[in-house]
């Protein structure tokens, strides 16, 4: 009884194909796990931009007094991030009659759109928003 060898020939041509299936199923989630990670990091820069300003904003305007001012300190910390579709909000509404001691809050909203790579459903739709409450001073 003679055995035959496994042909190596065949063992090579199995093994190339399974290769290949594995490449096909692995590299579209690792390339989604990179544009996830890519876009993750780009939504805390956002949060961190948003929060800068919302604190310069509030800052401003609990020593000078001037909305108009704040709101363009508040503007050029976004512009200087090339950050240009956002809003910046005070509460109360009736911000300028805030005597000496008055608390008051800053919000920054920015769309999730903002300084995207790439358009992934979960990040195109979120809206970023940063607050910060002070005193007038």
């Amino acid at each position: 009884m003679s055995r035959t060898k496994p042909s190596k020939r065949n063992n090579i041509g199995c093994r190339a194909g399974a290769a290949a299936v594995e490449l096909a199923v692995c590299l579209p989630v690792i390339l989604l796990l990179v544009f996830c990670s890519l876009e993750g990091t780009n939504k805390i820069y956002l949060r961190q931009c948003a929060v800068e300003s919302a604190y310069e904003t509030a800052r401003t305007f609990a020593k000078s007094g001037d909305e108009v001012k704040a709101v363009t300190v508040g503007t050029q910390v976004l512009n200087a991030r090339n950050i240009t579709k956002f809003q910046i909000r005070f509460s109360p509404n009736n911000i300028s009659a805030l005597n000496t001691g008055d608390p008051f809050k800053v919000s920054i909203s920015i769309p999730g759109s903002e300084r995207s790579t790439v358009d992934i459903a979960p990040f195109k739709k979120m809206t970023i928003v940063a607050e910060a409450s002070m005193l007038k001073e």
